[in-house]
């Protein structure tokens, strides 16, 4: 017989403003001691990703006097994997934690990575992680069959979720049509919006943050991250595996023993798996010069503004955030 155990990590106001908002951040309840482990451990990780070349990973600016990593793929892989990270999936039960949240028998994580990014100002583009059920946008988030969580090691301030108002279909939408969402979700440079239209996330050290992945939301930081990215679904296969330090299922390429060798690159169930390679001298200088002169931006965002698409979704209240990925970026 199985017995469901509730995690009184979850609070009704946790569920309420989830089910509301699309986020909610839960304090994991774990010791200063346990925390100051996790996060040597995670150090740890970064510091010997660097040493051992560890390829999947991701770089999105790299610069010239550091190593601006800006995320490591597979993290739980033995390969890369330190004792320090598996007692913190072991001590903070993050399958609990969304089992009691959304109701699910069996979690599974389809999606895990370490974001490592230096004190490198950074904002990706707006997207969504699937768009098919947008037209479900304005129902309960507590209903849909995918989450993703973050994990926070660091403080981390910045990550923007746009609120359900003003979403496709809200009483305030700044997305009054599916052209102008395609038009967001495709535009190749940062968008920024009015301040009222989006929720600006403050992660604090040792908590985690769910949120709902079909609501529009940017990355977005100004000092060093080490926090986990991961993807769940609601799973219930007998075929999946658990790695033993947690109490989630993860699929085959997440699991600690997944096979990592010199030709991983060409493996097909790798293929959605970045393995960047470092930028070559000269593009990691004009990297460094542009953060701080802006020449790139100005020259992309003039081009971009010729675009028939960028003036539909300035009539939205969408603007090109010109200081993004620079150092006057705010």
């Amino acid at each position: 017989m199985n017995i469901k155990l509730n995690d009184n990590r979850i609070s009704k106001e946790n569920k309420r403003q989830f089910e509301n908002n699309g986020w909610t951040l839960v304090d994991l309840k774990l010791s200063k001691e346990s925390i100051n482990n996790a996060f040597n451990g995670l150090m740890e990780m970064k510091k010997s990703s660097i040493q051992k070349d560890y390829k999947p990973r991701r770089i999105y600016y790299d610069h010239l006097i550091r190593n601006n990593y800006a995320a490591i793929e597979l993290p739980f892989n033995k390969k890369i994997c330190n004792e320090n990270v598996r007692n913190f999936f072991n001590e903070a039960k993050i399958g609990s934690l969304i089992k009691e949240l959304m109701s699910w028998d069996n979690p599974c994580c389809d999606l895990a990575r370490l974001f490592c990014m230096s004190e490198i100002n950074y904002r990706g583009c707006w997207h969504r992680d699937y768009f098919s059920e947008i037209e479900k946008i304005q129902y309960s988030s507590l209903k849909r069959d995918t989450i993703l969580v973050a994990l926070y090691l660091l403080p981390q301030k910045g990550f923007r979720l746009l609120k359900k108002e003003f979403e496709y279909k809200g009483i305030k939408t700044v997305i009054p049509n599916k052209n102008i969402d395609a038009a967001i979700r495709s535009f190749s440079f940062p968008l920024n919006l009015n301040k009222e239209a989006y929720y600006e996330i403050d992660g604090k050290i040792g908590t985690a943050l769910f949120f709902d992945p079909l609501l529009m939301h940017q990355g977005s930081s100004y000092s060093e991250r080490l926090d986990f990215h991961m993807k769940f679904r609601n799973i219930n296969n007998k075929l999946l595996q658990k790695n033993n330090f947690q109490d989630f299922s993860v699929i085959e390429i997440l699991h600690e023993n997944y096979n990592l060798n010199k030709a991983s690159s060409k493996d097909c169930k790798l293929s959605s798996i970045p393995f960047d390679k470092r930028s070559t001298i000269l593009q990691r200088i004009r990297n460094s010069i542009d953060y701080r002169i802006c020449l790139r931006n100005a020259y992309k965002s003039k081009n971009l503004k010729k675009n028939k698409n960028y003036y539909d979704l300035k009539k939205n209240g969408w603007n090109i955030d010109f200081f993004s990925n620079t150092f006057l970026q705010k």
